[in-house]
């Protein structure tokens, strides 16, 4: 699966686009979770302690923010979705 990383996170990995591997019907949260695992330079960015994703993170999945998503973050996802992954972004 495909996944755009935005602004610091982008540095961070080094590029744009990244591929992940995940299985068939895998959920938002496993694919947070293969992306940590990856990248580990990303863990601190994107999850708390326990795992879960920071709250200043933002998901999209076919350019639709995951909080507003049904089933959210236990999401399942589909082999042509389009993931964007945005850092807290400021400005003036």
């Amino acid at each position: 699966m495909k996944v755009n990383f935005y602004a610091t996170l982008r540095a961070i990995v080094g590029q744009k686009t990244v591929e992940i591997d995940l299985n068939h019907g895998a959920t938002i949260e496993k694919l947070i979770h293969a992306i940590v695992n990856q990248y580990p330079a990303l863990r601190e960015q994107l999850v708390d302690e326990q795992g879960n994703l920071q709250g200043h993170i933002h998901v999209f999945v076919n350019g639709r923010d995951v909080y507003y998503l049904e089933q959210e973050y236990q999401t399942p996802l589909k082999a042509g979705d389009k993931i964007d992954i945005f850092p807290p972004v400021g400005g003036g």
